[in-house]
């Protein structure tokens, strides 16, 4: 059976939406993963570690969708382009929740530990990715590529955290070196965060690509 136009409209209209829950979803993560870690709640920490099953199913949909219309509709131009790169954005969505999983993680490990610094630093790090994360949909959206080059330029606000809290953290742990197990947690935890921002940035210059067709590098 050949699809319509008419159907492969609906049908990327579908696939859109997808894209928009499962950043919903991310987000939303990250978001509890943040609050976990500030007021030690482990409850909702253990939300978080849950609910990555149901971001790497969605994902799994996502990928699916797009191969479907791939296989059955034979897309040109920007169709293509989109459906190719849904395929990435998802598996870069389903890594972005790996890291909100890992600051979930965190929370439970250090509870009750006294980092005041670096969990601020972490609050702050993961508030940008959340803020990315929404940023770069939008963009994705509305097919807009300064706001997501704006975005991407997010980046750099949590590689400057990163940096800082891997220097904090350096300085207490030759004063104190009984504390190395978490200081090297939350460095990690730090990197994890880091990278989600990157993945961030990866989707925007996606976002980029669909619209323009080139591969552009942002934040070069």
């Amino acid at each position: 059976m050949t699809m319509t136009r008419t159907n492969l409209t609906d049908e990327m209209e579908n696939l859109r939406s997808e894209i928009l829950s499962m950043a919903t979803r991310v987000e939303g993560d990250l978001r509890k993963a943040r609050e976990a870690l500030l007021e030690g709640n482990i409850e909702l920490a253990e939300k978080v570690k849950a609910d990555d099953r149901t971001v790497n199913a969605m994902q799994e949909n996502i990928q699916y969708l797009a191969a479907i219309l791939m296989a059955t509709q034979q897309p040109v131009a920007q169709d293509l382009r989109e459906l190719v790169s849904a395929i990435r954005l998802a598996d870069n969505l389903e890594r972005m929740g790996d890291y909100s999983v890992h600051l979930a993680k965190t929370a439970i490990k250090l509870k009750g530990s006294s980092w005041p610094r670096q969990f601020e630093i972490l609050d702050k790090m993961a508030e940008a990715g959340s803020r990315m994360i929404h940023l770069m949909i939008e963009a994705y959206l509305a097919k807009d590529v300064e706001r997501a080059e704006a975005c991407s330029k997010l980046d750099t606000e949590v590689d400057d955290l990163h940096h800082e809290l891997i220097s904090i953290t350096l300085v207490t742990l030759r004063q104190n070196t009984a504390q190395a197990d978490e200081a090297v947690k939350l460095i990690r935890t730090s990197g994890f965060l880091e990278r989600l921002a990157d993945h961030v940035t990866n989707s925007c210059e996606l976002v980029s690509y669909i619209i323009t067709g080139k591969q552009t590098e942002f934040n070069d």
